[in-house]
């Protein structure tokens, strides 16, 4: 984790053939000048310095501390969380949790707000951007980045829902046939693969074993209910899963896993 984002973006011309390309640009990490993004010309990046700027204001906006800067895949996407002050239970259970603010350099997210959380108990961590707090890099993106800097009840507001939803799901019962409809989900397992026609190979089925013993310890512990169920894939994500260091799990594989267990507990809602 980076304590400072103390490097920046810069961006170059392209070339084919020794001929420019007036449609794209590349941009550039400008202290190790690695290549982040090829970009069309329309792309307007967010600098570190306007990151670093925005995430200024909405800790005075807050008066949430900063705990830390990150980045991910070598300065792709970079990261800044400030911790919450308002201390927040699900269920009983003491949360830690964090604002999350983003931005990529790679086209593959716009400027972003969120939030990390991590349950004590058992030190499970998710982390979910609001689609409400999005801004995509338009030209005009840096104006709609403003915008966003008023947006703190729409956080708050989104928290408490995604807080509240957790609760909800303490009390959507489930069984074994839940359980492995959401392994089946997480693994994309094939229909000749569910109806045991092929056999899988031996990195999908242990990552089907390690799943199915992650969700049975949580339910255990938590209940036989969406929640624990939910739980159960942070606990794989957490503990079990090799990841990519990132703060709260906050991007790669193991938010997509977490985003989609998320997903599939949150309908689970809905239907009841």
């Amino acid at each position: 984790m980076d304590t400072l984002l103390n490097w920046d973006i810069t961006e170059k011309k392209v070339y084919s053939n020794n001929v420019e390309l007036k449609s794209h640009k590349a941009i550039f990490r400008n202290d190790n000048g690695k290549l982040l993004n090829v970009a069309k010309e329309s792309y307007t990046p967010t600098t570190n310095a306007r990151f670093k700027e925005v995430v200024n204001r909405m800790q005075d906006i807050t008066g949430f501390p900063l705990q830390c800067f990150d980045e991910f895949d070598n300065g792709k996407k970079v990261l800044a969380f400030l911790k919450c002050t308002e201390p927040i239970q699900v269920l009983g259970y003491d949360f830690e949790d964090y604002m999350l603010i983003g931005n990529s350099h790679d086209s593959s997210t716009g400027f972003f707000i969120g939030n990390s959380s991590k349950m004590i108990r058992c030190q499970n961590r998710f982390s979910r951007v609001f689609r409400n707090l999005n801004v995509y890099h338009t030209r005009n993106h840096d104006s709609k980045i403003d915008s966003m800097l008023k947006s703190f009840e729409i956080f708050m507001q989104e928290r408490k829902q995604l807080f509240s939803k957790m609760e909800s799901m303490e009390k959507i019962k489930i069984d074994a046939t839940l359980k492995f409809a959401l392994i089946e989900r997480l693994t994309n397992m094939t229909e000749e693969e569910k109806l045991g026609k092929v056999e899988m190979s031996t990195r999908k089925q242990n990552l089907v074993n390690n799943l199915n013993y992650c969700i049975t310890e949580e339910c255990a512990a938590l209940g036989e209910n969406a929640f624990g169920l939910f739980q159960g894939v942070t606990n794989y994500t957490t503990h079990a899963r090799k990841n990519k260091e990132v703060f709260c799990n906050a991007l790669g594989g193991a938010a997509t896993l977490n985003e989609q267990a998320y997903t599939f507990c949150e309908q689970l809602i809905y239907k009841n």
